[in-house]
């Protein structure tokens, strides 16, 4: 099973956010993909936006890339300012990362039997982006540590015997987070929310599909697969047919330590008839690895993660050689 439990700021990702997708370079790495998240406005304005996603297993990790308010950032003066807020399956708060007028620095809050704030030592710097990540760990008590590029600054903890559950919600509460009436602006981009896996380190390049490959048993174009709109699809009639594709899209930093995997996400529905499940392979040497399928709902698509850490032909780390350049979905 994957640990992943979302990946992607795209609006087949989040909803109601494709109106705000941008392109200016200062607000993604465009090693990693091809936009971010855009937000302009004054200080009063709230623009929320949430990511919804399983319940984690172990603690959760969110972790993305944030560009403050290019100026006056580090001046909180909204008391109701807000930056994320985290939520269980019943709908309640269990943390948040809260800027506060009076220290004008964001801090880790746990909401627990009672809300404990930590202090903080971070400080938003304007226009200059940064790597945040997140640990969300729920028990017998509610822990939250806040990283700035991999540099811990608020931590807060507090008992839950009440039993609030694990997070399957973040908003981007996105209130308030500069000092002056005039507009200013902001981005966010590279979401990812990890099951027991720290995100901290660790990115993730997004590549689309690009052509048809060695399979073409679908029912529908390519093009519904690489256009980012939800409502155009392939459909598959019957079970164990495939469609493979090559990508194309950033290929990741000249340098890294290490591939800690290959993860291939889809977003899937079952129809009324044919088949009820889904599952990624990848296609290397031309040999077919298939991961585990998953049952997806009739009612809505969800998304469905297939995961490989090793190159599954030999069992070997991935390395940028062993990549694989083709891909595919595979109906069950």
């Amino acid at each position: 099973m994957s640990y992943i439990l979302h990946l992607g700021h795209q609006p087949t990702d989040i909803s109601g956010i494709s109106g705000l997708l941008s392109t200016v370079a200062t607000g993604f790495d465009d090693t990693l993909d091809v936009n971010g998240l855009r937000f302009s406005g004054a200080r009063t304005l709230a623009a929320p936006f949430a990511v919804g996603f399983p319940a984690p297993v172990g603690d959760m990790w969110l972790g993305f890339r944030y560009v403050p308010p290019n100026a006056d950032s580090e001046s909180i003066t909204q008391s109701n300012a807000g930056f994320l807020e985290f939520f269980d399956a019943d709908n309640v708060r269990i943390a948040q990362v809260r800027p506060l007028t009076s220290t004008n620095r964001y801090h880790a809050e746990a909401h627990g039997d009672t809300v404990e704030q930590g202090s903080s030592s971070y400080t938003a710097a304007n226009g200059q982006a940064q790597w945040v990540d997140l640990r969300v760990a729920v028990g017998a008590e509610i822990a939250v540590d806040f990283h700035i590029d991999g540099v811990l600054h608020s931590t807060a903890t507090a008992a839950n015997t009440g039993g609030k559950g694990k997070p399957v919600q973040v908003v981007f509460t996105n209130t308030g987070l500069h000092g002056t009436s005039s507009s200013r602006t902001w981005y966010y981009a590279h979401i990812a929310v990890l099951d027991g896996v720290s995100t901290i380190g660790r990115r993730f390049v997004r590549r689309s599909p690009n052509a048809i490959a060695s399979f073409n048993q679908m029912v529908g174009s390519i093009d519904a697969l690489s256009d980012g709109d939800i409502a155009t699809r392939v459909a598959s009639t019957a079970a164990g047919q495939r469609m493979s594709f090559s990508l194309t899209g950033p290929t990741g930093p000249a340098s890294v330590s290490a591939i800690a995997g290959v993860h291939l996400k889809q977003i899937a529905q079952a129809g009324t008839n044919g088949p009820q499940a889904t599952a990624g392979f990848l296609r290397i040497g031309g040999v077919n690895h298939d991961a585990a399928p998953e049952t997806v709902p009739d009612l809505a698509p969800k998304p469905v993660y297939s995961s490989w850490a090793v190159n599954p032909a030999d069992a070997s780390p991935w390395s940028d050689l062993s990549l694989p350049t083709e891909v595919g979905i595979l109906s069950a």
